[in-house]
């Protein structure tokens, strides 16, 4: 293939994608992934661009149907991976690309009884951004798809579930840590025994919330005067934990 040719598909393909992509991939990621491509060898800027003009079937039909076809399953279905931010984070769903955390707390601020502004979907994104791979997957993390859970039981125990969630995430290490893999004990609950083995998360969500209205009843009614209480981690421990529980609450 000569280069005149790969100019000239080059040049169709970046026209394609201009129409059917952000304006900022378009500009940045095509340019300098393109062209990265070509320097090496011929077959290389060959097999880089057959992806790109494959697609112009799918630019018609962003062209034909408008925005009702602009969705994040087709989306997902048609952007090369190539041109995938290099930090990769989880397409809000509902194809909204305007998804920001709902919570802007302190550790003072006293909104633990406060409804979550969110919905189920959105805190469901919000949980599985935080939340790290294993073997290029997260459904093996107890916090994948509990959104619901949360919800549904801090409204039980009029407790707001990104509180639950935020504490859970610090307890745990964001779902990683031997209780939460092995014993559904996300929250860090310790008996005179030592760690307590939960049935499933939702119990131990359920006793987190449990703990959490007690203290709230006790009027420890920020993360801060939970914290240094010691009534569920230990004072020496205090400043990082309030640190980080209110570092995850205003991540979601």
């Amino acid at each position: 293939m000569s280069f005149t040719i790969i100019n000239a598909q080059l040049g169709r393909s970046k026209k394609v994608l201009k129409k059917i992509l952000p304006p900022k991939i378009a500009r940045e990621e095509i340019k300098q992934t393109a062209l990265k491509k070509i320097i090496p060898t011929t077959m290389i800027v060959a097999e880089s661009l057959t992806p790109l003009i494959s697609h112009a079937e799918e630019a018609n039909k962003v062209l034909k149907f408008g925005a009702n076809y602009w969705n994040a399953e087709n989306f997902v279905h048609f952007i090369p991976k190539i041109f995938k931010p290099k930090q990769e984070r989880l397409l809000p769903p509902l194809g909204n690309y305007n998804f920001i955390p709902k919570n802007n707390f302190s550790k003072n601020s006293e909104f633990l009884r406060k409804p979550y502004s969110g919905t189920i979907e959105e805190l469901e994104y919000f949980i599985e951004d935080l939340i790290p791979k294993r073997k290029g997957k997260k459904d093996y993390n107890p916090f994948y798809k509990k959104a619901e859970s949360f919800v549904e039981i801090g409204k039980k125990y009029n407790v707001n579930p990104t509180v639950l969630i935020a504490i859970g995430m610090q307890e745990s290490g964001r779902g990683t840590s031997y209780a939460a893999l092995k014993k559904n004990n996300i929250g860090g609950i310790t008996l005179k025994t030592g760690l307590a083995k939960f049935n499933t998360v939702e119990d131990c969500i359920e006793k987190m919330a449990e703990i959490i209205d007690k203290r709230l009843k006790e009027n420890y009614n920020s993360i801060e005067k939970i914290g240094k209480s010691g009534k569920y981690c230990a004072k020496s421990s205090a400043d990082e934990w309030i640190r980080n529980v209110v570092f995850y609450l205003n991540n979601m």
